[in-house]
Formats: structure tokens, C-alpha cells, sequence
């Protein structure tokens, strides 16, 4: 790996710790996220337990710093687009494993919706697309989770991007799957919280 692929590597990988679940779960509601719930360090944990709005924020903060990841590697090395992808893969990978967090943190669907708006708008909607849809056809975010990870090795060997690349991305992917372990169990156990009931709890 050249300095330049480290360089991006580090610059997305520390956008990704700027972990928003954790953060404000720890100054609005005076607790660690990963102890409530399901133990996710996400939007959707921040939703069920402290409510819809920093869900919302938690959410946009999450897909920005995706965003952040691609455009500042983009600005540095303009003609190495395959760096800006890099970076944002490492995005991803700094929300799953903060450094900061004993490396326990979220599992990192806004940070790669993020993550493609930054490489091109028109693809960051089709994976916006990919969460939204499934998880609204079956009321349970993990199908978003996994039909948006499913996609990222396709999108990065049609980019025709490097090896590591790749090799990242399908390791991504297997993580997303062994990540939502639990959340499988949940559903076969009739026990996951479904999205409807999530969004409108009261609180």
C-alpha cells in the first residue's frame, strides 16, 4: 500500500469515529448507547431509546461524515478516485471499530450511504433506495442493512477498482451479516423491534 492509499486510509478511518450515537447518547441522556437496547451504536438504537429526533441526527451526522470522508480525499488527491473510495470504505470502518470505543461501535449503513453520495449523488440514492425499501417492505432495518452491503462488492468490482478494494468490501460485507447476528436471532425469535413500533414510541 503506497503513502497516499495510508493517507486516505487514515482520513476515512477517522471520520468514522466520529461516533454520534455514542456521543449523544453520552451528553442527552447521560448513558452509554451500547448498554440500552440492542446494544448498537447506531440511529436506530438512538431512536428506540431516546427518540425519533436524534435518530434523525444521529442519522444525518452519520451519512455526513461518509460524505466528508469521499469529498476531502477527492479534494487532496483529485485524480485517484479509487483513494476518495478507499477513504470511504475506512469511513465505514472507523464507525464499526472506533478506536476510542474499544473498537465496539456501530455497524455502519448511514456511514456507506454516506459513503457512495460522496463518490456520486445518483448512486448514493440508489443505496438510500436499497435501506429504504427492504426495510420498509418488511418493517425491520436489518433487510436494509444487508441488501446495501450486499451491493458494495458489486458496485467496487464494476468500478473496477483495485484488489484491496474489493477484497474490503466483500470483507465488509461478511462483517455486515456476522454484525446482525443477533438481530436475525430477534426475528426468528418474534423478539426484534420492528420499525413502525420503533418511530412512533412514546417517550
Amino acid at each position: 500500500m503506497t503513502m497516499n492509499a495510508l493517507a486516505s486510509a487514515l482520513i476515512g478511518y477517522l471520520f468514522g469515529c466520529i461516533q454520534s450515537a455514542y456521543l449523544i447518547g453520552r451528553l442527552v441522556g447521560k448513558m452509554d448507547i451500547r448498554q440500552q437496547g440492542s446494544g448498537n451504536a447506531g440511529a436506530s438504537n438512538i431512536t428506540s431509546t431516546l427518540g425519533i429526533k436524534y435518530g434523525v441526527i444521529v442519522g444525518l451526522i452519520d451519512i455526513l461524515k461518509g460524505v466528508l470522508a469521499v469529498l476531502v480525499v477527492k479534494w487532496i488527491y483529485p485524480d485517484s478516485p479509487e483513494l476518495a473510495y478507499l477513504s470511504g470504505l475506512m469511513a465505514v470502518v472507523g464507525h464499526i471499530f472506533p478506536f476510542y470505543m474499544r473498537f465496539r461501535g456501530g455497524k455502519g449503513v448511514a456511514a456507506l450511504v454516506g459513503m457512495m453520495i460522496g463518490v456520486d449523488w445518483k448512486l448514493g440514492i440508489v443505496f438510500f433506495l436499497l435501506v429504504a425499501i427492504p426495510a420498509l417492505i418488511t418493517d425491520y432495518i436489518v433487510a436494509g442493512s444487508f441488501t446495501t452491503f450486499l451491493a458494495l462488492p458489486v458496485v467496487s468490482f464494476l468500478h473496477g477498482y483495485p484488489p484491496l478494494i474489493l477484497v474490503l468490501s466483500l470483507g465488509l460485507t461478511a462483517l455486515c451479516f456476522y454484525l446482525h447476528r443477533s438481530n436475525i436471532q430477534r426475528i426468528r425469535a418474534g423478539e426484534e423491534l420492528k420499525i413502525r413500533a420503533t418511530v412512533f414510541k412514546q417517550k
